[in-house]
Parts: structure tokens; C-alpha cells; sequence
């Protein structure tokens, strides 16, 4: 395959995106980037890509989530929602391309998929970590009145049923959710937006039924001749390596009503906390059997 036939299109910015960024011009692959945000969208290059096609290139879309018809050769880039459970997107390019999987590119990989669980168990150092969600931030975008402002919104939050909720402005949710990130306990965070935006952060089962089961589907609105799932309950998006593990970490987001979405998150807290405490209570009470 030629050094050309690819034309990719970059995702929403971060430490993973940019890393592909320089991954691609270092090996002279051409890309266009319009500087998007996460949740960004196929339509935002529906134009450039249907010229890449009829040019005889393969388009490679890049955790952009699909809002237009693609042409049957678009390769989908992405690890996320339905894609979860592939490897993380710079490790598909390094497989696509052939280029060497780093120990640094491997960090960012399980950056991206996995958050800091993910690089403790590549055995990351402290220092390593904290140098890779250092850079990620950076890469995000995120100033240094947001990183002001997750400090306010910390210092009010609040704790239902072992659940962390923070409200703040702004959805630049990994200035909290690094700060508040502990050691070998299992995340359990809900962030609270002003502009919408809700995420949640820690028990991997959650984090799926957060965003429902597919119940059907409907007509794509870029295409009839298309379709898009339709979910049971908040949809959203998803993904993290410990996603339906309901000891495992991983991560949900959407545009949910926050009291829907808060009271749902803590009702599910609730049950489990009394599901613990039973088995804690059956432990003794068959101990104490045993001991008479």
C-alpha cells in the first residue's frame, strides 16, 4: 500500500489525538484537523471525506462518531461505545501503519482506555502517571481558571451513599476526577455540569447500564438507508476497560436530567451498599453457627 493512499481525520482533542497527530506527520501520512472538541462528529468532515473517496483514498476517521454516510472504504478508528473492548486508537494506528507500540505510546494508550488503572497495571511509576495526566490536561485545552474552578467545586462537594458528586461550570471533568483519584479504591464519581454535560466515573456495570441496552433502531437522519441504536434508558457514550464489570472501573457521559441521572446513580449505590451488608452479616452469622 502506498505512503498516501490514507487521508485521516482527526477526533476531539487530547493527549491520545495529538500523539496520533505526530505519529501521522512523522511518517508523512496526510490528515486534516478542524480542532474539535470531544463528541466530535463525521458531518464536521463529511465534505473532505466523500472528495478523499472519490480521489481513490482510504479515509480513516478517527473517534469521530458517525452523523453522515461514509463510504464503504472508511476505516472507523475508535475504542469507545460500541468499539469498546478494542485497543485504545493510537495502538490501532501504530497496528495500521506498522510502526513501533513505545513504552510511552503503550502509556498513552492505557491513558486513554483505562484512565490511571489502566497505566498502573502496565506498572507505571508514580511520576510517570502523573507526568502523562499532566500532559493529557495540556492537550485537552484545559486553563488555568478551569483547573481554578474543579478546585471550588471540590472543596463543595458532596457524598450520598459512598457516591462523589461534584457540580461545576465547565465539563472539563478530568481537572476533577484527577484530584480526587485514589489508590487501589474503585472510583465512584458523578460530575455535574452547567452547560449539561454529566459523567460518571468508577463501577464498570454502571457505567453500561447508564447508557442502556439497545431496544431497536431507527433510521439514520444522514441516511435512510442507515440505522442508529436506540437505548433503554440515558444513552450517552461509554467505554473504559473495566466497562460491565461491576468491580472494575470504567466511564459514562451524556445530557441526561442531572436529578433523573442523579437519583439513579444513587439508588444504584444504595442497593449494592445493602447487598454488601447482607452478605457481611450472613459471613458472620454463619461464623458464629460454626463456632458454637
Amino acid at each position: 500500500m502506498t505512503d498516501n493512499q490514507y487521508i485521516f481525520f482527526i477526533g476531539g482533542k487530547d493527549l491520545e489525538m495529538e500523539t496520533i497527530k505526530q505519529l501521522l506527520s512523522a511518517h508523512n501520512q496526510p490528515y486534516i484537523d478542524k480542532n474539535l472538541g470531544w463528541g466530535a462528529k463525521t458531518s464536521a468532515y463529511e465534505a473532505e471525506i466523500s472528495r478523499a473517496a472519490a480521489d481513490g483514498k482510504t479515509p480513516v476517521v478517527i473517534e469521530l462518531e458517525q452523523d453522515c454516510k461514509l463510504p464503504e472504504n472508511a476505516i472507523n478508528i475508535d475504542h469507545h461505545n460500541q468499539n469498546a473492548g478494542r485497543p485504545a486508537s493510537v495502538l490501532q494506528i501504530c497496528d495500521l501503519l506498522g510502526i513501533e507500540k513505545t513504552r510511552d505510546l503503550q502509556l498513552i494508550g492505557a491513558n486513554d482506555a483505562a484512565y490511571i488503572p489502566g497505566m498502573m497495571e502496565m506498572g507505571a511509576a508514580p511520576e510517570e502517571i502523573a507526568r502523562v495526566r499532566r500532559r493529557d490536561r495540556m492537550c485537552q485545552g484545559i486553563t488555568e481558571e478551569q483547573e481554578k474552578e474543579a478546585e471550588r467545586a471540590i472543596s463543595k462537594k458532596e457524598e450520598i451513599c459512598g457516591v462523589t458528586i461534584v457540580r461545576m461550570a465547565h465539563s472539563k471533568t478530568a481537572t476533577v476526577a484527577d484530584r480526587l483519584f485514589e489508590k487501589d479504591k474503585q472510583q465512584n464519581l458523578l460530575i455535574l455540569s452547567d452547560d449539561g454535560e454529566a459523567n460518571y466515573f468508577g463501577d464498570g456495570k454502571l457505567c453500561k447500564m447508564l447508557q442502556g441496552n439497545v431496544i431497536g433502531e431507527q433510521p439514520a437522519p444522514w441516511d435512510a438507508n442507515q440505522t442508529i441504536p436506540v437505548y433503554d434508558n440515558f444513552g450517552g457514550w461509554n467505554g473504559g476497560a473495566g466497562l460491565g464489570d461491576e468491580n472494575g472501573n470504567a466511564f459514562w457521559g451524556g445530557y441526561p436530567d442531572h436529578e433523573k441521572v442523579l437519583n439513579y446513580i444513587v439508588s444504584y449505590n444504595r442497593e449494592k451498599q445493602e447487598r454488601t451488608a447482607a452478605k457481611i452479616n450472613a459471613a458472620i452469622l454463619a461464623k458464629n453457627n460454626r463456632d458454637r
